[in-house]
């Protein structure tokens, strides 16, 4: 059952780890997550005990809707951020993030959300849908967008996706990474599927990837902030993919030579 609740967690948002006799809840996660989850835990009525960043399982008589509770838990959703974090500094020297709270983020998203902080990504806002219109992702400023799009695209052949996902409105001071519903009805299991998908990939790479960007684009600051400060979307998309380009490629010729 302790895998059962783990799996339930992660599905949540939680960024947790399973040991052998409890649940280690990750300090990737927000600071005010824990006394918050706890709350969850009663209201749901599975009894669990917490100790530190420890936590076991009393009761493992739980029911699938005592987990599909958990998996569905409401929150107050919330947008959040500011100009700061649009800034090329910000983006070029922050390994990680902010740290988003769970409790802000719908089930279809929270984890993908939650990964990509973790990987130096940040978005602003985002909803899921609840399964009656478009999931959406807002990604804080052009380079962030464009980041994304440059890393989700060689990894999305390798996905088992249920929507095409795609950005919208590029013109915009923050870009939409949104999905397009095949069927005539939008199915909130599956956009949660989806963003798992890719939540695994951001979370797995994540140290990899922070260092990628500012190996990458780390370089020059004060003349490229001016730079990609006079960019409109498309000319730092080129620019962007540009610079990735020529680094992946440089990378192979030297493992080459």
């Amino acid at each position: 059952m302790l895998d059962q609740l783990a799996h339930v967690l992660s599905l949540r948002g939680f960024l947790i780890t399973k040991m052998d006799d409890h649940i280690y809840f990750s300090r990737g996660n927000h600071e005010d997550e824990l006394s918050e989850l706890e709350e969850m835990f009663k209201k749901v009525n599975i009894a669990v005990r917490v100790d530190g960043r420890k936590i076991y399982l009393l009761d493992g008589d739980i029911t699938k809707k005592d987990l599909d509770q958990l998996i569905w838990y409401s929150v107050q959703q919330e947008a959040g951020g500011g100009n700061a974090w649009r800034s090329w500094g910000y983006f070029i020297t922050r390994n990680h993030g902010p740290k988003v709270n769970t409790f802000i983020l719908e089930t279809g998203v929270a984890l993908f959300v939650k990964a990509l902080s973790a990987a130096g990504i940040v978005t602003i806002m985002s909803c899921d849908g609840h399964g009656k219109g478009r999931p959406c992702i807002t990604f804080c400023g052009k380079q962030n967008a464009i980041w994304f799009c440059t890393l989700f695209n060689e990894i999305k052949d390798n996905l088992k996706l249920n929507y095409e996902w795609y950005f919208h409105d590029v013109d915009g001071l923050d870009i939409h990474f949104v999905a397009k519903r095949r069927q005539n009805e939008w199915n909130l299991e599956k956009v949660l599927e989806d963003t798992m998908q890719m939540a695994e990939y951001f979370l797995n790479e994540s140290e990899n990837l922070s260092k990628l960007k500012k190996d990458i684009f780390g370089r020059k600051y004060k003349s490229t902030r001016r730079l990609v400060h006079q960019m409109d979307y498309a000319q730092m998309n080129k620019w962007m993919r540009t610079k990735y380009k020529n680094y992946i490629r440089s990378q192979v010729e030297v493992k080459i030579h």
